[in-house]
C-alpha cells in the first residue's frame, strides 16, 4: 500500500510550489528573513526579550549554535528563527508564526527538545540542562482565548501548585489580544507595531529603522539574493525529486492493482471462499477483501482490473483525509 510519507512529501512540494516571493523592499517584521535579519541586532533583541519576560536581562550572546542555524526566507521548517543565551546562561529561542496550521503546542515541544539536544554533551549530565524559553510571535491567536499572552510550565495536573522545575518555558504571543492593558506601556506599544505597523515609543521606531536600514543595506540585499536562489534549487531538486517518487508510486500502484485482481478472480470463481484465506494469500487486511465483495456485488459489469482501481484510488483518499 501507499507509504503515507510520500502524501506528506508531496503536500510540503506543492506548498513550497505556490509560494510567494517578495522583494527585500517588500519584506516586514513578519516575514521569516526579516525578523531574523532585525534581531541580529543585540540591543533590539534584548529589549524584545525584556519586553516579553517583563524583566531586565543584562547581556545576550549569539552561540555557536546560531552559526548553524541560516536565516531563510518564508521557512517554517525545523530551522530557529533567533537563538541567543543570555548572561544568567539561559536560552532563548524567539519564531515569528505567521501561518496556523494547528501544530503549534506540538511544534514548541519538538523545538525544546531540539535545543535540549544541542546545549547538552554527549555524556553530560541531565543537570547541565539550560533553562530554555521557547517563544512564538503569532499573527493569530492560537487558543482563540484573546490573550496576548501564553505562558507554559509544567505543573503537576493532580497539585497545581507543585511545579516540575524542568526550566522548560513556552510563550506564545498574540498582538490582536485583549488583555493589553494589564502589560505596560512598552508590551502594549510593541503589539500595536506588530499589529498595524504604529510606531508609539522610541524601541517600536528604532524597529522600523532597522527594518528601513535592512532593505536598504548591499549586505543584507546578497544575503537575501543567495537565499533566494538556494531556495529555487531546492524547488527544483523538490521537482526532479517528485517526479522520481511519482514513477515509483506508479509502479507500486500499478503492482497493488495487480495483486489485487488476483483476489478479485479468486472471489468470482468461489464464491464460498473464506474472507480470512483470500487474505492471507494477499498479504492484507480482511476489510479489504470485504470491500472486493461489495463491489464485485455492486458492479457485477466491472471488470477485475476497474474493481481493484476502485479500491486503490478509496484507500488514497483515506490515506489523504488523515493528513
Amino acid at each position: 500500500m501507499r507509504d503515507k510519507r510520500i502524501l506528506l512529501l508531496e503536500q510540503e512540494m506543492e506548498k513550497c510550489m505556490t509560494r510567494q516571493y517578495k522583494r527585500i523592499e517588500e519584506l516586514e517584521i513578519w516575514d521569516d528573513f526579516m525578523f531574523g535579519a532585525v534581531m541580529s541586532n543585540k540591543e533590539l533583541c534584548k529589549h524584545l526579550l525584556e519586553i516579553i519576560l517583563q524583566k531586565k536581562i543584562k547581556d545576550i550572546r549569539y552561540t555557536e549554535l546560531q552559526k548553524a542555524i541560516n536565516l531563510q526566507y518564508d521557512a517554517k521548517s525545523i530551522r530557529l528563527d533567533v537563538y541567543v543565551e543570555d548572561d544568567t546562561e539561559s536560552v532563548y529561542n524567539i519564531e515569528i508564526q505567521t501561518t496556523n496550521e494547528k501544530n503549534l503546542p506540538k511544534r514548541s515541544r519538538y523545538y525544546q527538545g531540539m535545543i535540549d539536544l544541542n546545549v547538552l554533551d554527549k555524556g553530560e549530565s541531565y543537570s547541565k540542562l539550560k533553562k530554555s524559553y521557547v517563544i512564538f510571535i503569532c499573527n493569530y491567536d492560537p487558543f482563540g482565548k484573546g490573550r496576548c499572552l501564553y505562558r507554559f510550565e509544567n505543573v503537576c495536573v493532580d497539585d497545581p501548585s507543585i511545579l516540575l522545575e524542568d526550566d522548560a518555558i513556552k510563550i506564545i504571543i498574540n498582538p490582536y489580544g485583549k488583555d493589553r492593558d494589564q502589560f505596560g506601556n512598552g508590551f502594549q506599544a510593541l503589539m500595536e507595531f506588530l499589529k498595524n505597523g504604529q510606531i508609539s515609543d522610541t524601541y517600536t521606531e528604532s524597529l522600523k529603522e532597522e527594518i528601513t536600514e535592512v532593505k536598504e543595506s548591499e549586505e543584507w540585499r546578497r544575503r537575501y539574493m543567495k537565499l533566494f536562489i538556494r531556495d529555487r534549487e531546492n524547488i527544483e531538486l523538490g521537482k526532479e525529486i517528485g517526479e522520481k517518487i511519482g514513477k515509483e508510486i506508479g509502479k507500486e500502484i500499478g503492482k497493488e492493482i495487480g495483486e489485487l485482481s488476483v483476489g478479485i478472480r479468486m472471489l468470482k470463481r468461489n464464491e464460498e471462499i473464506a474472507n480470512e484465506e483470500v487474505a492471507e494469500i494477499l498479504g492484507c487486511d480482511t476489510a479489504v477483501i470485504q470491500k472486493m465483495r461489495d463491489l464485485i456485488q455492486a458492479h457485477p459489469d466491472w471488470d477485475d482490473e476497474k474493481i481493484a482501481s476502485e479500491l486503490v484510488e478509496a484507500e488514497l483518499e483515506e490515506d489523504h483525509m488523515e493528513f
